[in-house]
């Protein structure tokens, strides 16, 4: 196995023996079906609840998750708290309900790990000791209570825990190392080192939920903070975080580096090079509920490498990093939160359905040192906020190069208090804006309006006046004489579709006089580039 993952939980206990535990049963150490180590415990549940739970040392649970093994082949439903894990500070000792029949959580093969959150606990909960909650920061007892709704056959134990351990609901649960060049880590790997049964492993952290498809109920980093390198990449993988009772803040998907060693991350395959560079076989993450934060900001981290990959209700947004050759190409960002892409290369992505909710919210920050191309803000819309595409949270003059905008509530929000100035080039399409602090914003986007005239032989036919008018208001366009070459062309500030109607007059070419020409186009973010044929005026 080409990765390493780095467990940064702490043990609460890991059912290895029956000392220290507090029952209204017999416990009872079980191996060969245990989920982590050489042992579980098992107990015997029959028509209501049973609980064992272990005296520990004195440890603050506060603003913690608590991630707890559990077994059972009949339990009543998570209402009524089939699963429950318990938590006490030796006076007051509470089961709270995390799971049931029509739930089993984070699963694998028969056994469930459930979590629990300490700094906003489940509301239904049993009270085995005591009346109020417990202490948090003084936690002594930790366990698990089944409700079991039918009688148990014979004499044998029907439910079972394993270990169970805790994690501050601001770090990562797993950290992801190892590899190599031509041997980086993948998802499955990780995935496969929780599911191992030996001792120290069993995160509850990740699972296979399908080949390809990966469940994640924790904080997960890759990389190396102290000295070591790293190496990981992976293809068409989709990663889930997936719906539990967490902070809103917990899910965090990033990477961290160090000076000294190497480390890379990858995702996808790139295609092509320079500019025009697309991304192919990339990964999805995603977020099935909580929110959910991709950051890829942290310091000394070689390579970051994003190549035709989706991030799909990334709530808390996108953090990309300062270095200037790492790579997010070919990439969609959608129901998200605003991306912040620093100077990472960005070439040919799709940002669109944003989430972010400051000053009704934009999908991307720009910045002073930006590096984007070719990329596109679609459906920035929602029935209520007023979301854009690109935010500019500083006065100056900007260059958009390729960047497309369609469906946006607004496609700009200059969030300074100063004035913006936006030239749009090589096909850029900005129309709308909204000023959100005072500030003033003006759109410089410059295209080719242009009439050819020719006769019915195709000869241009020069001096033919030529005139373009707005069709909403009969504005006057363009209004001059073609050339030697049949053509009359002037610039245009394309700030949206524009619909027009052109008039063409030639009252003679010697003997030859014409009928006057009159049709309709649509100035585009490509201009207006028509062709007129006049006729031969036979009554003239």
């Amino acid at each position: 196995m080409a990765v390493t993952v780095t467990r940064n939980l702490t043990t609460l206990y890991d059912a290895e023996s029956t000392s220290n535990w507090t029952t209204d049963d017999t416990v009872t150490t079980y191996t060969g079906f245990q989920r982590e180590g050489t042992y579980c415990i098992g107990m015997q549940g029959s028509q209501g609840t049973v609980y064992a739970y272990k005296t520990i040392t004195s440890v603050n649970l506060t603003n913690t998750i608590i991630y707890s093994w559990m077994n059972a082949g009949s339990v009543d439903t998570k209402a009524n708290g089939g699963f429950r894990i318990i938590v006490g500070d030796g006076t007051n000792i509470r089961a709270y309900y995390v799971g049931g029949s029509d739930d089993y959580g984070f699963q694998l093969g028969a056994w469930s790990c459930f979590i629990l959150d300490t700094s906003n606990p489940p509301t239904s909960y049993a009270q085995i000791a005591g009346s109020s909650a417990p202490n948090f920061a003084a936690i002594t007892n930790v366990g698990c209570q089944f409700n079991v709704p039918i009688k148990a056959v014979g004499s044998g134990d029907n439910v079972f825990l394993d270990v169970c351990r805790y994690i501050s609901n601001s770090s990562a649960a797993l950290t992801i190392g190892g590899g190599g060049v031509g041997t980086e880590g993948t998802f499955s790997e990780i995935a496969a080192d929780d599911a191992s049964t030996s001792a120290g492993k069993a995160y509850g952290i990740i699972r296979e939920i399908q080949t390809g498809v990966f469940g994640i109920q924790g904080s997960i980093e890759f990389g190396d903070s102290g000295t070591s390198s790293s190496y990981f990449k992976d293809t068409d993988a989709v990663i889930v975080f997936e719906d539990r009772s967490v902070p809103d803040s917990y899910y965090v998907f990033s990477t961290v580096g160090n000076s000294t060693g190497t480390n890379s991350f990858i995702l996808g395959n790139k295609v092509g090079s320079g500019d025009t560079a697309v991304g192919s076989n990339g990964c999805t993450i995603q977020s099935a509920g909580p929110g959910l934060k991709i950051d890829f900001s942290g310091a000394n981290f070689d390579e970051i490498k994003i190549y035709g990959s989706k991030i799909l209700k990334a709530s808390n947004g996108v953090l990309l990093n300062d270095d200037t050759t790492h790579e997010f190409i070919g990439n969609t960002v959608d129901q998200s939160g605003q991306i912040d892409p620093k100077q990472t290369i960005i070439r040919s992505c799709t940002f669109s359905g944003t989430t972010d909710n400051n000053n009704d919210g934009s999908a991307l920050l720009w910045n002073a040192n930006i590096n984007i191309k070719n990329c596109s803000f679609n459906a920035n819309t929602d029935t209520t906020n007023d979301p854009h595409g690109i935010e500019h949270p500083n006065a100056g003059t900007f260059t958009y190069d390729n960047l497309t905008f369609s469906g946006n509530d607004y496609d700009i929000e200059n969030s300074s208090t100063g004035s913006v100035t936006i030239n749009a080039t090589n096909g850029a399409n900005p129309g709308t804006y909204e000023n959100t602090n005072g500030g003033s914003t003006t759109i410089n986007n410059s295209v080719t309006i242009k009439v050819t005239v020719k006769d019915d032989n195709g000869s241009p036919i020069q001096d033919a006046q030529t005139a373009i008018y707005k069709s909403s208001d009969n504005t006057e366009l363009m209004n001059k004489d073609t050339d030697a070459n049949g053509i009359a062309s002037t610039t245009f500030n394309y700030l949206s579709d524009t619909d027009v109607y052109i008039r063409v007059r030639k009252s003679s070419a010697g003997d030859t006089k014409y009928q006057s020409h009159s049709s309709t186009g649509t100035i585009t973010s490509s201009g207006l580039n028509v062709t007129v044929t006049l006729k031969e005026d036979p009554y003239a």
